[in-house]
This record gives structure tokens, sequence and C-alpha cells, in this order.
């Protein structure tokens, strides 16, 4: 990506011949993330662009994201635009105090128009909240949690490098449930090190019995830098083999769907009525909006992110009146292939056009590929729309790879 100067930025996004004009401008809902850059402390596989809380500098941050938010919501490119859901995440959002969250969440309120009924999402780890806090952040407009509990298992929960036990995971949920909170995520890992397969049943049997609505499974990805890759690499890691992660897989769907929930997205599951507005903006390749440092945004065809340092930020709203370190325009090209992997994510798939389209293919029965995976059973064609199947599921990636 090519770096973009805080000029070449504002030509960019504000009356410029590649910005749509006023009869054909893109005016439909966009979503708005906002990124919180501190944690207490570094799990063993995360690869986020998080730092240790300070206190004094997470004040800084505040206030130059709060500039943020007032630079960005004047740009041409979103007038008119309603946000239909907001997201804090991290990091950990909720390491910062509810006072601090809800000024950044009325900042917002001012700035920029909200859809009714907008959905307002907070990442939060067990040991960082309590009651009175869940309570203020209730009140003060939140309306989803989504806790990372990750396992029930303290000994698996310290292996990872979590800072709370299974109790504080509990505790945190009955909390936001007495908080007044009806829209609560569960975020659990699987393919841990030395993770059985009966752990994996203890903690979606645990997710089953509290009864949120909405469950995240996600398989452990080594990412290079992080403490676990590092182990890996001289082989003091022991990990479930590709039988066993497919075996947690499968479990997963079966107690899930037994359970009541929908899965609506590979790793995501929901009761009815509470499908994460905010990521099927991503999902369904809907624009976005990104605040905060390393957040990346796509409006009208361009995409472009913020600075990643939280202190290069700070330093970028106050000495140049914006954050933006690079940026393209999206090509056509990239973005019929984003939207194929975008859209076979979700369970729903894609539809028969949409999908040929993509493929550059006048019908299904033109491309050798796709009829292949159709015969083999990996894809499927119901009620006009293309598929992964359950079977195609545990190769997901491999299958979208395959048919770009």
């Amino acid at each position: 990506m090519t770096a973009v100067s805080s000029l070449e930025f504002r030509v960019l996004s504000s009356g410029s011949s590649l910005d749509p004009k006023p009869e054909t401008r893109n005016l439909r809902p966009i979503g708005l993330y906002i990124h919180i850059p501190y944690c207490a402390s570094r799990c063993h596989y995360c690869d986020f662009n998080t730092y240790r809380f300070d206190a004094v500098q997470a004040e800084q941050y505040l206030q130059a994201l709060a500039q943020e938010i007032d630079l960005r919501a004047a740009l041409e490119a979103l007038q008119g635009r309603r946000l239909c859901s907001v997201f804090f995440g991290g990091g950990t959002p909720s390491i910062l105090e509810a006072s601090q969250i809800v000024r950044i969440l009325d900042r917002c309120r001012a700035a920029f128009a909200f859809e009714d009924g907008v959905e307002i999402s907070l990442e939060a780890n067990p040991g960082t909240v309590d009651f009175p806090k869940l309570r203020a952040l209730r009140e003060g407009g939140i309306t989803r949690l989504s806790f990372g509990a990750q396992a029930v298992q303290d000994g698996l929960l310290r292996r990872i490098g979590r800072a709370h036990d299974a109790r504080e995971a509990e505790q945190a949920f009955w909390m936001a449930r007495e908080a007044g909170f009806n829209n609560v995520n569960l975020d659990l890992m699987f393919g841990l090190p030395s993770q059985r397969l009966e752990d994996w049943a203890e903690s979606l049997g645990w997710a089953v019995r509290l009864r949120p609505e909405h469950v995240s499974t996600y398989g452990l990805i080594l990412e290079e830098g992080t403490r676990l890759y590092k182990e890996h690499r001289i082989g003091a890691l022991e990990l479930p083999d590709e039988e066993m992660e497919a075996a947690m897989y499968q479990m997963a769907l079966d107690r899930l769907t037994d359970a009541g929930f929908e899965q609506y997205e590979i790793s995501n599951f929901a009761r009815p009525g509470f499908l994460c507005r905010h990521n099927l903006v991503y999902w369904e390749h809907q624009e976005y909006l990104g605040l905060g440092a390393g957040a990346y945004s796509f409006v009208d065809g361009q995409r472009y992110f913020n600075e990643l340092l939280p202190a290069n930020y700070v330093r970028g709203i106050r000495e140049r009146g914006t954050a933006v370190a690079g940026g393209e325009k999206v090509s056509p090209e990239m973005l019929r292939s984003e939207r194929l992997m975008l859209g076979l994510r979700l369970r729903g798939g894609l539809d028969v056009r949409t999908f040929t389209d993509i493929l550059g293919i006048e019908h299904l029965a033109a491309s050798d590929r796709v009829v292949r995976l159709l015969d083999e059973g990996f894809l499927d064609l119901k009620e006009g729309r293309v598929l992964i199947t359950e079977r195609g599921l545990l190769v997901a990636n491999e299958l979208i790879v395959q048919l770009l």
C-alpha cells in the first residue's frame, strides 16, 4: 500500500473526482469500529495491535480519538450515512472506566447519525468488569457484550496467558445479565495446547448451560511473533492434530445446533434475532469506518489505515489533523475476490448470479472446479444460492483458494 499524506487523504475523501456525485452517493448504512489498544497483559496467541495499559497514555489516546471522531464525521464521503453498528474492539476495551467508554460513545452520537436499533458492542475480558461498571455501560448505551471466555479449564487458561479463571468468566456473565444485558456473546477456542476433546466438550456444555445469545468458536492460529508460535518453532508446544481439531469443530456444530443456535458463519452461532450486525458488515462486504490506532476503513472504494503505534496515532491527530498512514483504491478484481471469500464464509452463501459474476463464468457448469466441488459434496446449490456444505466447512479456506 502507498503512503497517503493528510492532504491526499482530504482530496480523496472530500470533493475529488473519485467521490460520487451527490445524486449517486452511497447512502447505505455503515459500520463503525473503534480500536482500544490496551490490555493488562498479552495473551500467548495474540498478535493484535495491543499494548500494556497505562492510565495517563490511555487518556491522551481517548482525547485524540474524540478528535478523530469529529474529523471523520465531517468528511464529505460520510455525509448522509447512518451507523448501523458501533464496535469497541481491541485490545481490551473493558479495561477502561465505564465513563471513558460512554464519553466516546456520546461523542459518536453527537457526530454521526445512528440508525434506529443500532447495535453497540463492547469486547470485554471477565477479569476487567464488575457489576457497577457493567450497569454503567448498559445505562450509557452499550447494547451487546462479547466476553473472551476461551475455555473453562483454569490450566488451559493459564497456558494461553489469559488473565482470568473460569469462575470469573461465569461471574462476569451473570453480572452482565443482572446489569440488563440481553445480548451477550461468549468466545471459545479449540485446538489449544494440550486441550483434549473432553475439555472442549466441557467448554461447550458450559456455554450451552449459560444460554447466551451468541457463541463464537475459533480454532487456534499460530501467528508469527506470538509466544505460542515461538514455542512451536522450538518443538515445545503440544497441539491437537488435524483429526482432533476436525472432531472439535464438528462437536461445536452438533452441540450448538442441538441447543438452538443457528450457525450463520463458519465460526459464529446465534439464537434467532441475535446475529452480530457488526460482523455482518464485514462478511457481507459492506462499508465500514475504523477509528483509533491501526484501524482500517473501507469507504467509497478506498481502503485506508491509521498509524499503528498509539503515540504516532495521537501525534498525527494533533499535528496533521489525521492519523491516516496509507491506503489504496480497491481494484474491481480485489473486490470480487473479497466478496467471494467473505460471502462463502456465511452459511447462506452467495446467490448464483453473484457467484458466477465473481468467477467470470456464464453458469456453474462452465467451471470444472465448481462442478468438481459440487460433485464431491463440498459445495451445494440450494434455493438459488451456492454455499459450502457441512463437509466443506472443515476445509473452507482451501476451497475458497481453489475457486480463486
